[in-house]
């Protein structure tokens, strides 16, 4: 079947149509991965829905002039990249255009001009997370997409250099020693000049862990790269979220990072920003030259924001609710003009209101992929901050809050994507809106 590429959407997929010609149905929406708007696509069809199709091509008839040819091996089978086959300047473009879409769907309509924030477009990862397995023989690799069978590797482009000469040093620990049975999955996480790096296993389920084995795994890990400080050994019940007490420590549990010329602290279990390149003006572009009072940093994490806002307000006060992180950010927040809540986002929003709490200069809001929700985002059109800056990693729930945020009298000031995650369809977003 002949498929003509209409354009990429969020999710990374090529959209086409059904022929018309196609009985019963002509017309239908065909999902493509790994095309380009514009290429012409012999393809077959994989999947086939009520109302749309996945179809995989089987030859690129005509290719775009800004396909490339991917610098990972094992790109389209490990799931983790979507569009190395696009240049990387087109990828962007793509992502700009997604982003239009998915606040247009939602109701978002007047867009002030995108403005883009990019990095490197590989060797860009501080952390990634690999699956492991010991029989018939040792492998590690990512977990193909939307399936639970692995794509073994020995590198990984968009890591950064040393948690790719981290991985090839574990296959060659584990198809030489012992790699502990009872792990199925690890975590690598490195600092900002690649000085420290960090491991987490899991458990598989019911397995028990030998601490003596692990222990001369890490052991003899070190001896191969000095800069591994510390690990940890999750039980398969903590195997979706670092949570509870690790059955085991090994090292310093603490990583040091350094963003924009500031210090911070961050456990294991805690979340931070992936992408290393872009850290730093990542940071600056989220804070601005905002000053004045008070400020809120809700969803603070380990303070990234927090920090930077407490050398211009003469109050900050920062709300996070993960108990990890919250360990992390009171470090971080010694000394500055910042204070912290241990609260969810939504309770504390709540009593501002109740309470008739005085309106913030600035609020500024990081929260994860599901966003604030429309009721987070009443509430705070209620307190009436003059000027709310919106940090988000998933377009369709920013659209959701925006348009919540601009029913209530906000207007949209200024939209600018990051490209946190080059060579796949994520991106970060930065709204800053005011009335």
């Amino acid at each position: 079947m002949k498929l003509t590429i209409e354009k990429v959407v969020y999710g990374g997929q090529g959209l086409a149509r059904m022929p018309e010609d196609e009985e019963a149905c002509g017309g239908i929406r065909v999902f493509v991965p790994f095309t380009l708007p514009g290429e012409i696509v012999e393809a077959e069809i994989a999947q086939q829905h009520r109302s749309y199709c996945v179809a995989e091509a089987r030859q690129i008839a005509q290719a775009s002039k800004f396909r490339a040819t991917p610098s990972c091996p094992w790109f389209a089978t490990c799931g983790g990249c979507q569009l190395q086959h696009g240049v990387y300047s087109y990828q962007v473009e793509l992502k700009r255009e997604m982003l239009s879409e998915s606040l247009a769907r939602a109701g978002v309509r007047e867009l002030p001009a995108i403005s883009l924030l990019a990095g490197e477009p590989l060797g860009y990862r501080n952390r990634i997370r690999l699956q492991a397995q010991t029989r018939p023989e040792f492998s590690i690799g990512y977990r193909q997409a939307k399936s639970h069978r692995m794509t073994s590797i020995d590198g990984c482009p968009v890591a950064a250099p040393l948690l790719e000469r981290c991985i090839r040093v574990v296959r060659s620990l584990g198809s030489r020693v012992a790699f502990p049975a009872a792990v199925h999955e690890i975590e690598i996480f490195t600092n900002h000049d690649q000085s420290e790096l960090f491991m987490t296993m899991w458990t598989r389920q019911q397995a028990r862990i030998h601490q003596d084995a692990c222990t001369v795994f890490f052991d003899m890990l070190q001896k191969e790269i000095p800069q591994l400080i510390g690990a940890q050994v999750i039980g398969a019940a903590q195997a979706k979220v670092h949570a509870g007490r690790p059955q085991m420590q090994w090292g310093r549990q603490k990583v040091s990072y350094r963003v924009a010329g500031r210090e911070y602290m961050a456990g294991p279990g805690s979340f931070f920003q992936v992408n290393r390149t872009l850290l730093d003006e990542f940071v600056v572009a989220v804070t601005g030259d905002e000053s004045g009072h008070l400020a809120w940093d809700l969803y603070a994490g380990v303070g990234l924001f927090s920090v930077a806002l407490a050398e211009r307000f003469q109050r900050v006060i920062a709300v996070e609710s993960g108990p990890a992180a919250c360990k992390d950010l009171r470090h971080n927040l010694r000394g500055s003009q910042a204070e912290y809540v241990h609260a969810p986002t939504l309770n504390f929003l709540r009593q501002a209101v109740e309470r008739r709490q005085v309106a913030p200069d600035l609020v500024l809001l990081d929260p994860p992929r599901a966003g604030a929700g429309v009721e987070a985002a009443k509430l705070l059109a209620n307190v009436g901050p003059r000027r709310i800056v919106y940090v988000s990693c998933d377009p369709a729930t920013l659209g959701r809050d925006l348009a919540a945020l601009i029913q209530s009298g906000y207007r949209l000031l200024r939209l600018q994507l990051v490209d946190m995650f080059p060579q796949t369809y994520h991106m970060e977003t930065i709204a800053t809106l005011g009335r």
